[in-house]
């Protein structure tokens, strides 16, 4: 029996955002690129780091999205994109917009907290 392993990135969306993020994925307009204030990357906590994407939803107000992806894609383009949050043991992994595609194949969820 072959079987796929996964990974699961998590993603605290705005207000009213998460659904279409669900429907339609990532796209460059909906994370823009206007230095020095938006870097158009779109923020995950990483895999292990779902708490952290519970902390921005105090703040957002909407549901955690859930995208799953197969192990070897996330380590061959995600992995290196790691990085820990703000001096804490969580990770963020920023995804800049030419990883959007890939990103974009695999299955989006929207959780409650």
């Amino acid at each position: 029996m072959n079987t796929i392993n996964t990974i699961t990135i998590y993603k605290a969306t705005q207000k009213g955002k998460g659904q279409n993020l669900v429907e339609h994925g990532f796209h460059h307009d909906d994370f823009p690129y206007h230095p020095p204030t938006a870097d158009g990357k779109c923020y995950f906590a990483a895999p292990n780091s779902r708490s952290l994407a519970e902390e921005y939803h105090r703040y957002y107000k909407d549901e955690i999205l859930e995208v799953t992806i197969d192990s070897e894609i996330y380590e061959q383009y995600f992995q290196a994109l790691e990085k820990p949050y703000q001096g804490t043991d969580k990770f963020e992994l920023p995804v800049p917009h030419h990883l959007f595609p890939i990103l974009n194949q695999y299955p989006r969820v929207l959780k409650p907290r």
